[in-house]
């Protein structure tokens, strides 16, 4: 996933999030919304997709498929023109609207790249100068060492040795350091005021038990890295703010319901001074002061109910919104799935060298523009020879036209063991136009490997990891085709002398441009390299008109 997806993705489901805290922040317990803003911090640093069938994501892509189906209307197309041995396709251009260019490969640094890196940086130095700053000040302080201090720290041990100080520079309590933390009281408090005292320790030890101070760290980097997006920023706000209320709840609930008026009172007396506070420590009162007293007047006892409306919560929310469509969906209704042989040919027992393609292919050295237009579209490959014309999605779904017809179908595939793809490719397939030992190095990391019979003896099978998708064909005739898939671009033969039509490479730039893969004019440029390059190489192929 690239950040702007990752940036997008997440910022759905923290916009759920949000909803469900003006809805229930007084109704379920706090962890719960820390929780979920756990797992945007995951949606939003952790660059892996997570799948569900629940997801909506997966409800968009479903009612897509629907209104796609619902609107392939046939057009009304010229049929194939036989001549000796060379079908003839016409060309489709005719029919298509000029698509949306698709963004131009980066030759460089990309300059929206450069200021994202500009952005981020000044935000990172936002944080940490005065972070820093305040370090040196709180260097300063005085260890706080008295009786009550030793007892309370007896009665209430960490594992991580806490040290409490006193500092004049500050107005409210306030804990930093995660691996070796401080919590840093104001001189104004005196040792002899126990009452606040114990409320304070309470709500410092509870950040420090709960990690508190990384959280904040996790926080602004997570800012920092998606500065860009405003939703990312209220996420900080309200996350900053629940770490305290949070605390604030486990408090009430330690002191018990009597001292809510009394630990509200501490509150309103340390109201803080909402400027020149580091935002990577964890403060006593760094929240809006009314929002933590409401929240604390409400506090009430947790029951079965309000813990299994939390989890029903935390549940749906994390399983609807912060997870991926599915790789995989089943058939729409409405659409006509083909017959499907039971058992793929490569678990028949039978040597199948010789229906495998003569090919020539083209790298991504080679076809590098065309390479990232496919990239950038919404489709991983695009095949076509003078039967059908086949497209795979980026959610992996395959689609196929026949017969140079205007609907498009989309068809089932089998799932194949990759070891024994990956053994029976080695054995069998000569094709020279990909790495041997990369294909081999991508099914042993568990590249997934689907089949799909399309009648006539013509097998398609489908290897797709995070590297892309890479199409292999196995055919009991060789017909000549074109497609370009994650890796490649190849051009297949049908016998020897290798021959290949131009009106089936048109039809395939026809099918880019009908994909928005290509524009016109990149695909008629694009197609008259690849025309000379033929005639320039014409002891491997013949061109036929």
């Amino acid at each position: 996933m690239s950040l702007m997806d990752m940036s997008v993705s997440a910022s759905l489901f923290i916009l759920a999030v949000v909803c469900f805290r003006f809805l229930l922040l007084h109704k379920v317990p706090k962890t719960t919304f820390i929780i979920l803003w756990g797992v945007a911090l995951l949606r939003l640093l952790v660059p892996i997709p997570v799948q569900s069938p629940f997801s909506v994501y997966t409800a968009v892509n479903e009612l897509g498929r629907m209104f796609t189906v619902q609107e392939s209307l046939p057009l009304e197309q010229s049929p194939p023109i036989s001549n000796g041995q060379t079908i003839t396709m016409p060309f489709m251009t005719e029919f298509m609207i000029e698509p949306v260019v698709p963004p131009e490969p980066a030759s460089s640094l990309s300059p929206w790249v450069l200021i994202w890196l500009i952005g981020c940086t000044l935000c990172a130095l936002s944080f940490i100068i005065p972070h820093l700053r305040y370090r040196n000040r709180y260097s300063c302080s005085l260890p706080m060492n008295n009786e009550f201090i030793r007892e309370w720290q007896k009665s209430n041990p960490l594992r991580r040795k806490v040290h409490i100080r006193q500092s004049d520079a500050i107005w409210t309590p306030l804990t930093y350091g995660v691996w070796h933390p401080v919590v840093l009281l104001p001189k104004y408090i005196h040792h002899t005021d126990t009452e606040q005292l114990e409320f304070i320790l309470a709500h410092e030890y509870t950040h420090i038990k709960r990690f508190d101070t990384l959280k904040k760290w996790l926080l602004a980097a997570c800012l920092c890295i998606h500065w860009f997006n405003p939703v990312v920023w209220v996420m900080y706000i309200l996350a900053n703010r629940d770490i305290e209320l949070s605390c604030d709840e486990t408090v009430v609930r330690t002191f018990g319901e009597k001292k809510k008026p009394a630990y509200a009172m501490a509150l309103v007396r340390m109201e803080e001074k909402k400027s020149g506070l580091s935002g990577l420590a964890s403060h006593f009162a760094k929240n809006p002061i009314e929002e933590r007293i409401v929240s604390i007047m409400k506090t009430k006892k947790i029951t079965i109910s309000t813990m299994l409306l939390a989890m029903a919560i935390v549940a749906g929310t994390v399983t609807v919104f912060a997870t991926s469509a599915r790789d995989r969906t089943e058939a729409a209704p409405e659409v006509e799935r083909p017959a499907a042989e039971a058992v793929p040919a490569l678990y028949q027992g039978e040597s199948t060298t010789e229906l495998m393609p003569i090919d020539l292919s083209f790298n991504q050295s080679d076809v590098p523009e065309l390479m990232d237009r496919l990239r950038a579209s919404e489709y991983k490959a695009v095949y076509t020879d003078n039967e059908m014309a086949l497209r795979i999605t980026q959610d992996n779904s395959i689609w196929i036209r026949k017969n140079n017809g205007a609907a498009w179908k989309k068809y089932d595939t089998d799932r194949v063991d990759a070891t024994d793809f990956a053994d029976w490719l080695l054995r069998n397939d000569p094709i020279p136009g990909y790495s041997m030992k990369e294909l081999q190095r991508r099914l042993a990391d568990g590249a997934e490997v689907n089949h799909i019979a399309l009648g006539d003896g013509k097998e398609m099978y489908v290897i797709i990891d995070g590297s892309g998708v890479q199409i292999e064909l196995v055919q009991r005739e060789k017909t000549a085709s074109v497609l370009v898939d994650g890796l490649r671009m190849m051009i297949t033969s049908e016998s020897h002398p290798y021959r290949i039509s131009e009106q089936l490479l048109q039809s395939f730039y026809d099918l880019l441009v009908s994909s928005n893969i290509l524009t016109k004019t990149q695909a008629e440029q694009d197609y008259s390299e690849r025309i000379q390059f033929l005639k320039d190489n014409d002891d491997i192929f013949t061109l036929t008109s």
